[in-house]
């Protein structure tokens, strides 16, 4: 049986080449290419930086103010935005663990079954991580346990935990 230091570092290391993998695709990518020109040679004028609303809005949700995510959909912002990879708030909230967001977003709309950039759901997100409560809560409203992602994998195989996995594979035979 692993002991639980050893699972975060099976992670922590997971991750870490996850985003190495990411970061040798970006390379040679059109955003990578780019020219980088500063702030003040593209725009003459006042001296205020104005971030687009998706961002404001992404932001809002990471920092869990729900007030003010309650002000900007107020305005208009979607709830279902995404940033460069494909990331919704609902991604960004389960992979920081914070079921409070995660309640929050799924309460106002948000789509538990959205897909990133690598197909990504949230489900398979909290399923990596190894969050059973946040997958539960998910699973619950309406997360589809067979998503597969642009690697071929469901939640369940991304599963590490023996409880993350049991929970996945009885959802699918009930779906």
């Amino acid at each position: 049986m692993s002991e639980p230091g050893h699972l975060g570092i099976k992670r922590a290391e997971s991750a870490r080449l996850r985003r190495a993998e990411q970061l040798k695709r970006w390379k040679g990518s059109l955003t990578e290419l780019e020219p980088v020109t500063p702030a003040r040679s593209r725009h003459r004028g006042g001296g205020r930086v104005r971030f687009e609303d998706g961002a404001v809005f992404l932001a809002a949700c990471s920092s869990g103010d729900t007030e003010e995510v309650k002000r900007l959909l107020a305005r208009g912002a979607r709830l279902n935005t995404v940033n460069v990879d494909g990331l919704t708030a609902l991604h960004q909230a389960c992979i920081d663990e914070n079921l409070d967001m995660v309640k929050f977003l799924v309460e106002y709309g948000a789509n538990v079954n959205q897909q990133d950039n690598e197909g990504w759901t949230p489900l398979h997100a909290v399923a990596s991580c190894g969050y059973l409560n946040i997958a539960e809560y998910l699973i619950n409203h309406g997360a589809n346990v067979a998503a597969v992602n642009s690697e071929g994998e469901v939640p369940a195989d991304l599963a590490e935990e023996a409880a993350m996995k049991d929970l996945l594979l009885e959802q699918v035979k009930k779906q």
